[in-house]
This record gives structure tokens, sequence and C-alpha cells, in this order.
């Protein structure tokens, strides 16, 4: 029977995980972590790691790279929740702890969910404007790609689309490596306590926290799991695909970083930067011409896409499961109206505002810090639920995960506390 893990055996299992399991096994589990882990790179995560690539250069590397155990960690708790119950967050918190509890961690999710959604919308329009489409088309093609994505014809189908969507966002990879960054300087900057570092890097370090673990993340890898029918048996495929995802989420974040640091310290370009994207940060703006500027645009109206699905379905799931409605891809509109409704109808407020977002760097960043201090409460209601032996029997936490994870728990409230106050000030 497979075990589940403690914060040691986490850790010491990464590399046994590098063991992909056979492809069969991969190509019935591949979905839920990977679709939620390159959602996770959503434009105001882009914008986040541009703004510290440009004000912090290559410095945030190892902060980003040391949240890969953390992010696997915490979403692996959701997989092993999702294959042994075949249930999601909300109804698991509304089962074992009542509605007003899963009401307060929905509710939570819903007042970020809202500001993700018009930082989303601006990333799309930004990245348009780039290449030349006005905010309004651009707005309209994702409400319209929004709405195509989910009425298609099941979970699996959705599921593929976004598998293919997910490929856009490796512009970036190619963008850092057409930055020419230099490499020394990078190396240098990996050091534990880089120098010239600016006043409010400690808050960048939280942001860049709020954009790696965000609390509809839990919601969605948990339902998509369980509406992909996974069973205990794909549990280790599962943590292979949560492992991969989450180095290459991380990695993807780097490679933002790495543009932007390149293109401050090169000082490109020598053109001038376009009309439209001058709420993009210095060094992702400077980028924003001819080729270079083609792969920005790819990059954020994928991710902001691919990030517009994923939250409002893990709203949606989340409402679902709250209020007791059928609440699955799998079911027609005729069967789950209210389910696809609020998927449909929760983004429209947010799509008219963001043409009225005057500041879409200081929203995107202060989103992400606000996310660790949201994130707090799903993530305490999943370290109980995980550590509850009569919802996983062998599967649950150890003593000694147990207490590892309340401990970061705490840490995650405290340092979104104070990256708040010193970003607020």
């Amino acid at each position: 029977m497979v075990r589940g893990v403690t914060i040691i055996e986490g850790i010491r299992s990464i590399p046994g995980l590098l063991r992909a399991p056979s492809v069969a096994r991969w190509l019935r589990v591949v979905g839920p972590a990977w679709v939620v882990m390159l959602a996770d790179v959503d434009a105001p995560s882009v914008v986040t790691a541009g703004k510290g690539g440009t004000e912090a250069g290559y410095a945030l590397l190892l902060p980003i790279f040391a949240l890969v155990p953390v992010l696997f960690l915490v979403q692996e708790m959701t997989a092993r929740l999702a294959l042994v119950t075949g249930k999601g967050h909300a109804e698991l918190v509304r089962a074992r702890y009542g509605p007003r509890w899963a009401a307060v961690t929905v509710a939570g999710m819903a007042v970020i969910n809202f500001v993700a959604y018009v930082a989303e919308f601006s990333g799309i329009a930004l990245g348009a404007a780039i290449i030349g489409i006005p905010a309004p088309i651009a707005i309209v093609g994702a409400l319209s790609l929004h709405a195509g994505m989910v009425l298609t014809g099941g979970y699996s189908v959705f599921e593929r689309l976004a598998l293919v969507l997910s490929l856009a966002l490796f512009s970036f990879v190619v963008l850092a490596v057409v930055g020419h960054p230099d490499l020394g300087h990078l190396a240098s900057d990996l050091s534990p306590i880089p120098g010239d570092l600016p006043h409010d890097y400690f808050a960048l370090v939280v942001a860049i926290v709020g954009a790696s673990v965000m609390p509809w993340m839990l919601f969605y890898q948990q339902s998509a799991s369980v509406d992909k029918k996974l069973a205990p048996e794909d549990l280790r495929g599962s943590r292979f695909e949560t492992l991969a995802g989450a180095f290459v989420s991380q990695a993807l974040m780097a490679a933002i970083v790495i543009a932007a640091a390149a293109a401050m310290e090169s000082g490109a370009p020598t053109g001038a930067i376009p009309a439209g994207v001058a709420e993009l940060p210095e060094g992702l703006a400077r980028l924003a011409t001819g080729g270079s500027g083609w792969l920005i645009a790819i990059g954020l109206m994928g991710s902001g896409l691919l990030a517009l699905v994923v939250v409002s379905l893990s709203a949606a799931w989340g409402v679902g499961e709250l209020m007791g409605w059928p609440h699955s891809l799998n079911l027609p509109p005729s069967e789950a109206r209210r389910f696809y409704g609020i998927y449909l109808a929760e983004v429209l407020p947010a799509a008219v505002v963001v043409l009225l977002s005057a500041d879409l760097v200081r929203l995107a960043v202060g989103a992400m810090v606000f996310n660790v201090v949201v994130l707090a409460l799903p993530l305490a209601f999943l370290v109980r639920l995980t550590s509850d032996r009569t919802l996983l029997g062998p599967l649950v936490n150890s003593r000694r995960h147990t207490v590892v994870l309340w401990a970061l728990t705490a840490i995650v409230l405290v340092a979104g506390v104070f990256g708040m106050v010193q970003f607020l000030t």
C-alpha cells in the first residue's frame, strides 16, 4: 500500500519521483497538477517577477527555487485528499467542520479571485497592446475562449485544451535566452546574502511566495483530480506530476526574472517603448519590441487566459461543493446550470473594471502579497484534513510532518502580514 509522506520523507522522495511512472499511467494521471502549476504563472505573477528582476536583478532566483519543495508538499496534500476521499476541498471542509467554516474559506478565495480576474484581464490587454490589438477586442476574445473551453464536451476535452494553452508560457524561456544574461552576475546573486538589495526586497520575496502558492490552487487541483476520477493507485503518478509542475512553474518565474534583469543590465531597447505597455515593469517594457515583444505578448495572453479559466473553475467548484450543487465538467450545462453560471458570470465585473485600472503593477504585486495572508486559512484546513486518520488512514501525515506544516502555516501568515505592512509603507 502507498504510504503518506513525512516532511523529511517528502523531500527525500523527490529523487525517487524523478523516475517517472509508466507512459500509460502518466497519460492517465497528467492534467490537474500540470495545469494548476502552469496557471500559477499567471499575468500578475509575470508582472511580479518582472518587477523583481527590474528592481532586484537576479537576487530573487534563490527564493524562487527554494519554493519548489514547499509548492510540492502543499499541492501533494491536495492530491492525497482527492485520490483517497473523492471530494473537493470545500466539500471536505463542509463535511468535517460545517458549512460556516466552508463558507469562510470559499469567501476568502472569492475576494482574492476578483483581484486576480482584474489582473488577468489587464495582463491579456497588455499583451494584446504590444502587438497592436485593442483592449476591447482582446477582452471580448478572452471571454469567448474562457466560455468555449468549458462548454466543449467534458473534463477531458477541457484538460487537453488547457494543456495546449500552457505551452504558450514557454515563450518566457526563449525570452530569457535571447536576453543574453550575464552568467557571472547571475551566479554571484545566487549567494545566500546578495548585496545591493532594494529596500522593499522582503515585500518582493513575500510577493513571490504569493505568486507561487495561491489559495485557488488548493481548490483547483483537488477538485480537478476528483473530476478526472483519479484513484489511490494513481498517487505516485500524481506526485510525480506535482513535482514536475512545481519545478517548471518556478523555472518559468525564474526565466521572467532573468529576462527583466538582463534587459536592465544591457540597457535594451534602442527604440521607443510601445505605447500602451507603460504599466509593465521597466525590465519587461524594454523588451516589448520586435520578436521579444511577441514573446512577451504570447506569454502574457496565454498565462492570463489559462489562469482566468483555472481560477474561475476553482471558484465554481468551491461554491458548488459548499452549496451541494452538481459541480462537474462531465455534466452538461442543463444538469449543472448554477455551476456553469458561476463560472461564466463571475469574471464579467472584472472585465468591466479592467479598463479603469490605473496601476496594474502595484495592483498585481499587492495581490500577490495579500495572497499569502488569504492562503493561511485554506492551508490550515488542508493540514488538519491530511492529519485526520479517519479520512486518509495510512496516508495520513506523520506527527512530525504535521508539526512542521503548522509551523509553515504560521510562517506564511506572519510573512504575509509583514509583507503587507512593508508594501503599504
